[in-house]
């Protein structure tokens, strides 16, 4: 039996459609999860830590409204690895004996802060913001005041969180 010239080319092009088809579906299988892998740490939170910062007796003895700059040290688990972030805390005891843990980092574009003592401000050597002792914006483009890192004192030692008070994302910094 002679198979006509119409049945070829139309049983030819099904078979490339379910072809095609199983090799979208196939293509489709492999990339969604390495897409997946790729895009994952976009969106995973890092790690809430705590890490000690002092006792709150070397604290006390602080001069009010005179800052002094900590470098503090978090351990963050980021995939497979641990890493440590080093970060930066400005301690401030004001007039009536409480502390501030403030970040060193303007809140314009994070731009490092340093003081000076003869202005009585922290300055932002990036765009000129400045900011008063208890972290205030006094002049320059900031939007906000510093940031405040999440603390608490147990036991006579005080531990800061890697985040700050006012973090709408919860995320780690």
């Amino acid at each position: 039996m002679a198979k006509s010239s119409e049945e070829s080319p139309s049983r030819r092009t099904f078979m490339l459609i379910v072809i095609g088809l199983i090799s979208t579906v196939i293509g489709v299988a492999l990339t969604v999860p390495i897409l997946g892998d790729v895009l994952n740490p976009l969106f995973k939170k890092r790690d809430i830590v705590w890490t000690k910062l002092g006792k709150v007796s070397d604290l006390e003895k602080l001069k009010p409204l005179a800052p002094k700059f900590t470098p503090v040290y978090f351990r963050v688990k980021e995939g497979w690895s641990v890493n440590t972030l080093p970060r930066q805390v400005v301690l401030v005891k004001d007039v009536s004996g409480n502390f501030n843990f403030f970040s060193n980092q303007c809140t314009h574009l994070g731009c490092p802060l340093h003081w000076d003592s003869s202005r009585q401000e922290f300055l932002c050597p990036c765009h000129g913001g400045m900011f008063n002792v208890l972290g205030k914006v006094t002049g320059g483009p900031p939007p906000r005041p510093l940031y405040r890192w999440v603390h608490k004192i147990e036991n006579g030692t005080v531990f800061v969180q890697n985040k700050y008070v006012y973090n709408p994302n919860e995320r780690g910094i």
